[in-house]
Order: C-alpha cells, then sequence, then structure tokens
C-alpha cells in the first residue's frame, strides 16, 4: 500500500515536472531569433518552435514510466499551438498598397510632414509683360527653393533656386495664378513650405467714355475689366501732373471739374490679392470742358463737321451717337447722328443742306443739337430734355450733299447741286420728272433716286418709319418761310402737318410759305407726305441769298434752338 502511494506521488511530481519544461521551450531564445528573421523575411514562422518542442518534452527520462505518467497527453497535444495557420497567412499584413501610393506625394510643394511655414512677399507686377516678382524668408538649413505653379489642379515645377526672390510669368490676364514656394536641404529632404499665393493681372478696361452733366460735372464710365475688383481714378488739368482722385469698385464715377478747362483722366485696374494690391495697365481719355461748334466764320466745312461731331459724341457719350448711311457720288460719309435713347418709340428725322450753298443749315443744325446736349439735364421750355429724347430720339443728317458744299465753299459759290450737278430736291422718287440742265442747279437726273445720297437719304426714312413713329423736319435756306401745306385726302395725315406747321411758325416767328412758287417733282417734302404718309415741314433760315453770311448765323439758331424739342414733346404726347 505504502509502494502504491509512492509510486502515485512519484507520478504526480514528475507531471508537475514535464508542464514547465515545455513552456521554458516555447519561450527559448532560438525560438526569438526565428520569429525575428521571419518577420523580416515573410516565410514560415512557426516551424522552427514546432521542431524544438519535443526536445523539452524528451528530456526528463521518468515521462517514459507507467500508464499513469502517460496521462498528461493532454498536455502533449499541442495541436493548437501548432496551428499557426492564421498567423501564417500574411497576406493581410503583406497589403501595404494603400501606403504605398505615392501619388500625391509626388506634388513636393505639400508635404505631409511638418515643415516651417515659408512667408512670401509680393515685391512688384508688371502688367506690360505679365509678370509677378515675388521674395521669401530663408529657412534654416535650406540648400535650395523650389517654385510650383498650379496647372490643372496639379503642382508643376517651374523653378529651382537658391535666392529668395523670382521673377515669374503669369497665365494670361484676368485670370487668377496659384504658387507654391517649398525649400528643400542638402538631403532633399523637404525643411519648409508657403501658403499658396494667388496672384493675378487685371486686363485693360475699354470703352472708357465721358459725359458731361453740366458745366462743372462729368461723369466717367467703362467696361468692367476681366479679374478687377476696384479701380484707381487719376485726373488732371492740362499741363500739370496726375492726381489720385479716388477708388471706386464700380464702372462710373461722378467728378466735379472747372468749366472751360480741359481734362485727362485715368483709369487703372486692380486686384488685391493676399499679398498685396496688383495694378493692370492703365487707359486714358481726354475731355474739353467747352463748347465745340462755332458760328464765328461762314464756311463750315465737312471736315469741321465731322471733327465736331465726334467731339461731342466723345463728350456726351450716353446722350449722343453717330453712324454711317451712305457716302457721297465723291465717297466721302453721310452721317445720321442720333440724339437720345436709340430704342425710343418715336422719333424725329431731320434732313439738312440738300442744296450745296445752303451750308448755314448745317451751322445751324450743329449749334442746335450742342445747345441740347449742355442742357440735357436741365429743364428748358419747361420740359426736361432727358425725358424727351428718352422718349423721341432725334435722327440728323447734318450734310445731306458734302461734296456740293465742297464745291461751293472752294470753287462756285452758288453752286446748287451734288458732285454731278443734280439737284438732290428734284431726285426723289415721286412724281419724278427729267429734266433741267447740271449747270444750274435745275437737274433732276437721270432717273428717281439716282444719286447715292438721295438713296442713303431714302433708304434712313424708311428704316425709321418701320421702326418708330416718324415725322421730318428739313432745313435749307434762305426765305425765313415754313412750308407745311397738304393736298391729300388723308385727315390724320393733314393734322399731324398742321400740327407741325403751326409749332415751327410760333417757334421761329417765320412767315407761311403758301405764296412760293416752284415745282414739286422729285421733292423730298412731297415724296414724304404722298408717298410715304409721314407728316413734315420744311424751314428755309436766313433772310438773303445763298451762301447767307456769317452774321445771320446766330439769329437764325436762337430762332431754332427749341424747334425740334417742341416738335419732339408734341409727337409724344400725341402718339
Amino acid at each position: 500500500m505504502k509502494k502504491t502511494a509512492y509510486l502515485c506521488i512519484t507520478a504526480l511530481i514528475l507531471s508537475f515536472t514535464l508542464k514547465p519544461s515545455t513552456v521554458n521551450a516555447a519561450a527559448s531564445p532560438v525560438q526569438e531569433t526565428a520569429k525575428t528573421s521571419n518577420h523580416t523575411a515573410g516565410i514560415k514562422q512557426e516551424q522552427p518552435g514546432t521542431l524544438e518542442e519535443p526536445a523539452a518534452s524528451e528530456k526528463p527520462a521518468p515521462s517514459e514510466k507507467p500508464a499513469a505518467s502517460e496521462e498528461p497527453a493532454p498536455s502533449e497535444e499541442p495541436a493548437p499551438s501548432e496551428e499557426p495557420a492564421p498567423s501564417e497567412e500574411p497576406a493581410p499584413s503583406e497589403e501595404p498598397a494603400p501606403s504605398e501610393e505615392p501619388a500625391p506625394s509626388e506634388e513636393p510643394a505639400p508635404s505631409e510632414e511638418p515643415t516651417a511655414e515659408i512667408p512670401v512677399q509680393l515685391l512688384g507686377a508688371n502688367a506690360a509683360e505679365k509678370t509677378v516678382t515675388l521674395k521669401w524668408d530663408n529657412v534654416n538649413n535650406a540648400e535650395e527653393y523650389v517654385v510650383f505653379f498650379l496647372k490643372n489642379k496639379t503642382w508643376i515645377e517651374i523653378s529651382r533656386t537658391q535666392e529668395t526672390t523670382g521673377t515669374f510669368s503669369l497665365a494670361g490676364y484676368g485670370t487668377k495664378n496659384s504658387f507654391k514656394i517649398c525649400s528643400y536641404n542638402s538631403e532633399q529632404r523637404q525643411t519648409g513650405e508657403s501658403s499658396e499665393i494667388k496672384v493675378l493681372i487685371p486686363a485693360k478696361i475699354k470703352k472708357l467714355q465721358t459725359t458731361a452733366y453740366s458745366k462743372t460735372k462729368v461723369k466717367l464710365n467703362w467696361k468692367a475689366a476681366k479679374g478687377a475688383d476696384s479701380y484707381y481714378i487719376y485726373g488732371k488739368q492740362d499741363g500739370k501732373k496726375y492726381k489720385l482722385i479716388k477708388t471706386v469698385k464700380k464702372t462710373d464715377a461722378r467728378l466735379n471739374i472747372k468749366d472751360k478747362k480741359n481734362y485727362r483722366f485715368k483709369i487703372v485696374p486692380l486686384f488685391k490679392s493676399t499679398l498685396g494690391t496688383i495694378a493692370g495697365t492703365a487707359s486714358e481719355t481726354s475731355y474739353k470742358n467747352t463748347e465745340f461748334v462755332s458760328m464765328g466764320h461762314q464756311k463750315y466745312t465737312y471736315s469741321e463737321m465731322c471733327s465736331d461731331i465726334q467731339s461731342l459724341c466723345k463728350k456726351y457719350s450716353e446722350y449722343v451717337s453717330y453712324e454711317t448711311i451712305g457716302y457721297s457720288e465723291k465717297g466721302r460719309k453721310i452721317y445720321d447722328v442720333i440724339l437720345g435713347d436709340k430704342e425710343a418709340d418715336h422719333t424725329i428725322l431731320v434732313v439738312s443742306t440738300l442744296h450745296a450753298r445752303e451750308y448755314i443749315a448745317t451751322v445751324v443744325c450743329m449749334k442746335q443739337l450742342e445747345y441740347y446736349l449742355l442742357n440735357y439735364n436741365k429743364t428748358v421750355d419747361g420740359k426736361k430734355l432727358s425725358d424727351i429724347f428718352s422718349n423721341c430720339n432725334v435722327h440728323y443728317i447734318m450734310m445731306a450733299n458734302p461734296d456740293g458744299v465742297i464745291i461751293s465753299q472752294t470753287n462756285k459759290a452758288r453752286w446748287k447741286g451734288n458732285a454731278n450737278g443734280v439737284n438732290l430736291n428734284r431726285n426723289f422718287p415721286y412724281a419724278f420728272k427729267r429734266d433741267g440742265s447740271p449747270k444750274d442747279g435745275s437737274y433732276s437726273g437721270k432717273k428717281a433716286a439716282s444719286e447715292s445720297e438721295t438713296q442713303a437719304i431714302v433708304s434712313l426714312t424708311k428704316k425709321l418709319n418701320k421702326t418708330q413713329t416718324l415725322a421730318v423736319v428739313s432745313y435749307h435756306a434762305m426765305g425765313q418761310i415754313v412750308f407745311g401745306d397738304y393736298g391729300g385726302k388723308n385727315q390724320k395725315l393733314r393734322s399731324d402737318i398742321t400740327n407741325m406747321y403751326k409749332i415751327a411758325r410760333n417757334t421761329t416767328g417765320y412767315s407761311s410759305a403758301a405764296n412760293y412758287g416752284g415745282t414739286s417733282n422729285g421733292n423730298y417734302r412731297e415724296y414724304l407726305t404722298y408717298k410715304m404718309k409721314v407728316p413734315s415741314v420744311t424751314i428755309e433760315v436766313g433772310s438773303v441769298s445763298c451762301p447767307v453770311p456769317k452774321y445771320q448765323y446766330a439769329s437764325a439758331f436762337n430762332r431754332n434752338k427749341l424747334l425740334i424739342l417742341r416738335e419732339a414733346a408734341w409727337l409724344e404726347n400725341n402718339f
């Protein structure tokens, strides 16, 4: 019995002795080495450990004794410990693909590692060359700096330098350009990075215009410049230096000026970047605060008229404009000068100087136009001009026969026809009759509307009559009389002509032309009233033979300066 107990105790001691030796084998340095080498090479990790375990279990001989000692077999079941299959599947740990995607890191400027902030300054911009000059702070241990440009959402290297300044070209005017500056040490490791630098040079402004509001106030307006968020306005009088007047964000400004002084204005487009303000190319214009149309000499020429039209349209750009409606027989332009809103529902067409020697009519109409422009924002004759001409514009053909005027002023003072000797007021396509001689101003031409001047006038008349309510005033010389007769059956037309006739006589103080003789064959007023059904009157200015002397210019203007305004007010109120 004692022997049996002794054997049981011995077996128990042996079982406890075997278990620790198994744990020590699993934690042996051999295994640790194997694990380390396996992590590096990525090959079967658990097999060396499994092969070592039996050596530990074979060490104690007592483990070969009776069946009792074989009971620890469950503790020798290394199957669970020998199943390292899950740990042998390194596929998940070998998938470092996400961390190996270096595409973003190929943009060297933006670094994922903490880097020093590089402050950048704008030293200047050259609008003409489309360049900017940047300066940045030096970074400790920086071997070189790389400048990147953002193109199609990708940072592109454009420069490497050891300097801390650089001049760089921009993509174009009015387009934002983005730069970044990065520093690198001698090991080509990034050590610094700037913020994104956004710069832009505004495009040059277009259509810089002036409009006189009065003798002491002018309005500037222009088309917005691409990329500009504000504008500098400079001004100067002749002979003086430019001064900054104001900074505006809108595309117009009203400025105070002095009467009878000439000015120049300059507008500079601006872009306010994070580094400072960048200026684009300036646009300039001149402004003459004076009157242009002169009545101080008799021969008011075609060239003078053209210059005055351009000057008036430049000074009063919002109120008046001009177009070319045709050419004379010698190729000179025939102008249509438009006063007021081009889109108005009503219009007065004023046709002047069909006859060459009657160029006093051109002077009167040009001065009349300038008078309306000078007072455009005022009330005249109980009427606010801006309101009248917004609803009823005026089309002026200032000199319908420029070739003939030049002949009259330079060679044959009493010349009446055009360059071909045709009396244009006998050439219109109503009741046309071929007769007369080119030498005496009575020649009708070979056929109706044979002359280019006639064709231009007919074309404009038809165009206006289709799109607006039309009435016509024709200016001739001389006699100080008004034509306004009508023998047709159209009662409405008769009433309209009568109203225009009364306004003309009351305004000018001129007499009736009822007793005036002459033919109506091919006449413009008869063409209007009988064929076009358009109300019309004809005014004869001056009291002496043509060419009318200059001393009558002022009187003729004063008698007629309100006429077109009153005719326009009547037309607007009655149609």
